[in-house]
């Protein structure tokens, strides 16, 4: 199996039956033969592998075609690796309720920092597959011989570098479904990891950049994380901000300012897993439209804002021109 994780349409193979998931590489349209599932949308499920279905035999082989296949998304997390598991996966594997219940709340974890309350009893299990999947990026950047800075890498190696981790990341949940492999997290791979989230968390403080935006609704924090060279996880700023104000000042929406891959700014907009409002949230519901027509009028050529209910962000394929202080306006 071909893995890929690009934003760039002009990469993905002609010669490959595509299965795209998480996801949709901008201007890309499935052909006859391809396989698209992408919850990002109105209404889409909360995690991707509650949109797919239970396979005859595995969903690779029951819509097979002559060539061979290619699993793309446009950006990888463990959201996208179970997607992509699940595409793999036997449907005696699948049948199986305590292997799908690890899947989801894995996913769960992913996409929203916490697991619903029928799955409360693999909470600890999924924070630790998550974080223990992330712990395997060291071992690839040492293998691709990458610089440490991430800032300085191109954008062909950032895309071999994500498509591999999608690659090692998805066998390795495939094995652990199959009873070939701990599942991550399992033998301490994290435990290292979530350490270094409270040291992260300080320090964000430490160096202040964290704000808040008063709106006549509560606070919203923003993290600026331009210049860091490394991936933070938004666990330590969620952490951090609630240190520096009480969660009942606080909206539940939250932006994450970074360098994008082309040049300027690339926003993550986000929220409080706890806060109490996050539920009635719906960034799908008009949100990423105004935000989108916003950035059109500042550049015409400008990708638009998009994501699923409670994250999503701007292009991924050209910087934002919009101000921190324009997006929070525009959010309330």
């Amino acid at each position: 199996m071909r893995y890929l994780v690009t934003t760039n349409l002009s990469h993905i193979p002609k010669d490959h039956q595509i299965i795209m998931i998480d996801g949709t590489v901008p201007g890309w349209q499935p052909r006859s033969d391809d396989l698209h599932w992408d919850h990002h949308r109105p209404n889409g499920a909360e995690i991707q592998i509650d949109e797919m279905p239970i396979p005859k035999t595995k969903l690779v082989e029951d819509f097979a075609t002559t060539q061979p296949s290619c699993i793309v998304t446009p950006q990888v997390d463990a959201d996208a690796c179970c997607a992509a598991a699940w595409v793999q996966l036997p449907r005696d594997v699948l049948v199986r309720s305590q292997v799908v219940d690890k899947l989801r709340a894995i996913a769960w974890d992913c996409d929203h920092l916490m697991v619903p309350e029928q799955l409360n009893h693999l909470a600890e299990f999924a924070l630790k597959a998550v974080a223990g999947m992330k712990t395997i990026g060291s071992a690839i950047t040492a293998e691709l011989q990458l610089s440490p800075d991430r800032q300085t890498w191109t954008l062909q190696e950032w895309e071999h570098y994500m498509s591999i981790s999608f690659q090692r990341s998805t066998e390795w949940l495939i094995a652990a479904t199959v009873g070939d492999r701990a599942w991550p997290g399992e033998q301490g791979e994290a435990d290292n990891y979530l350490k270094e989230l409270e040291t992260d968390a300080q320090q964000l403080i430490v160096q202040q950049r964290i704000r808040l935006i008063p709106t006549s609704c509560g606070l919203v924090g923003i993290c600026n994380l331009n210049g860091i060279g490394r991936y933070l996880d938004p666990r330590a700023f969620y952490k951090s901000l609630t240190v520096i104000a009480d969660i009942q000042a606080l909206r539940p929406e939250t932006l994450v300012i970074r360098e994008h891959k082309n040049g300027g700014t690339q926003y993550t907009l986000g929220c409080l897993p706890t806060h109490p409002q996050t539920p009635n949230l719906d960034y799908t519901s008009g949100t990423f439209e105004r935000l989108t027509q916003a950035e059109l009028i500042k550049n015409p050529h400008a990708e638009g804002w998009g994501g699923r209910r409670t994250v999503g962000g701007s292009g991924w394929n050209t910087p934002s021109q919009l101000l921190p202080e324009e997006i929070v306006e525009l959010i309330s």
